[in-house]
């Protein structure tokens, strides 16, 4: 329209740009000091659970800013047995036969039960303008209505904190006295690095600030090109950290929500 020429809002043409999501990388390990675990423990519904390890490390001493958690899981999980795993595939370290049937293969899933230990990392990815969504111009959804387009790369930023996930999660396996399952990813596959948008945290393209001219809305999710239009899901994200981003869209849909009832009060919208 003449009142919004590049589009409602988007006078700081920065609608759909600074997308960004976080990081991710993982290892799974075979833990020995684990197998032959007791069958007495009601240990029921645990294979679904993992334990949180924060940030830690002095960015003043790595390659990359910023920084990722760690979710560890154990393999308590219902045992499995087909193609892709097979339980007594840990026989091999042990000089042992792999594979086999009835009672032999059933005591192998009771002795490895348990033995594998997981670990995912979750980090930051930088904010960068050049990474950005567009309205694609010629597919149209089931619906008729033109779908998303994703312009998004990594900078070797993210790779370097991938690689350090890696040498991270190898290092902790060993020290348990464990061995790595399955090859370590190298630099031609950017260290296991989850392509953007797989850990689905995407966040920003309507990014939050008091300059009208480098955001898009306010604090209170305010359009400021539009007072009465506000957004209220994870676009005004400014950056975005190792975390899930339901609870702080919550809480900034809450404040903007009381926002707008205030305002309304005042006859400001």
């Amino acid at each position: 329209s003449k009142s919004h020429p590049n589009g409602l809002g988007n006078s700081s043409d920065l609608i759909g740009k600074y997308l960004h999501d976080s990081t991710g990388s993982s290892a799974s390990g075979f833990v020995p000091g684990l197998m032959n675990r007791k069958t007495s423990y009601n240990e029921d519904g645990v294979g679904g659970m993992h334990v949180y390890s924060p940030w830690w490390g002095d960015n003043s001493k790595l390659d990359f800013p910023r920084g990722y958690h760690i979710e560890v899981w154990g393999g308590m999980s219902n045992p499995n047995y087909g193609f892709g795993f097979n339980t007594n595939e840990f026989n091999k370290f042990f000089g042992l036969k792999v594979g086999g049937y009835g009672e032999s293969l059933r005591e192998d899933v009771k002795k490895y039960y348990g033995s594998v230990v997981g670990f995912g990392g979750r980090g930051e990815g930088i904010a960068r303008k050049e990474n950005y969504c567009e309205i694609d111009p010629t597919t149209l959804d089931d619906y008729g209505i033109p779908v998303l387009k994703f312009n998004y790369k990594w900078s070797d930023l993210e790779v370097k904190q991938a690689k350090h996930m890696q040498d991270t999660f190898e290092e902790i396996i060993h020290n348990m006295g464990g061995e790595p399952l399955g090859e370590k990813p190298g630099k031609d596959r950017d260290y296991g690095l989850n392509a953007p948008g797989e850990i689905i945290h995407e966040v920003g393209t309507t990014r939050m600030g008091n300059d009208p001219k480098t955001s898009v809305t306010n604090k209170f999710n305010q359009l400021h090109d539009v007072d009465n239009v506000f957004i209220v899901d994870a676009g005004p994200f400014v950056s975005q950290a190792d975390k899930n981003c339901t609870w702080t869209i919550m809480a900034l849909s809450w404040r903007a929500s009381d926002y707008i009832i205030e305002q309304l009060k005042q006859q400001n919208i």
